[in-house]
Parts: structure tokens; sequence; C-alpha cells
């Protein structure tokens, strides 16, 4: 599951802005907001939303997850 300090961390190393991410991902702009609010995976997260975040940050290249760990593989 992707915590929200690894979407805000994801998100930095991609100078993505918060609007961007949630247009890539197609969630809600509130969404993302919620989730980098914590620190950890949020209680009340749908699984799916989670996994469309983290697979808009993966499709890039340049960032996956291990666990609770994001990776950026520099490409």
């Amino acid at each position: 599951m992707l915590s929200g300090a690894q979407c805000r961390m994801a998100r930095g190393l991609l100078c993505w802005s918060v609007q961007q991410l949630a247009e890539r991902a197609d969630v809600g702009l509130s969404t993302i907001k919620r989730l980098e609010a914590l620190d950890t995976v949020p209680a009340s997260a749908q699984v799916g939303t989670l996994q469309a975040i983290a697979k808009a940050f993966t499709d890039t290249g340049k960032v996956r997850f291990d666990g609770l760990e994001a990776i950026v593989t520099g490409k």
C-alpha cells in the first residue's frame, strides 16, 4: 500500500503539483490532500485509489515502491 509519506516524497521527486498527480491518477484533488496529510496508509483508503496513485508514479519509470519504501530509479 502507498502511504502519505511515500506519496509526498514521490510527488516531490517528480516535481508534480497535487493537481498534476490528481489528474494523472484520475482521482480527486481532495483525495491526494487527505492522503498526504498522513504519514501512514489511511485506514479508510480505497485500495483501488491507492493503486491508481501508485501507478501514476510507477508509469513514469522513475519511481518504484517496495513495501513502505519509495525508490527512485533515476531514469
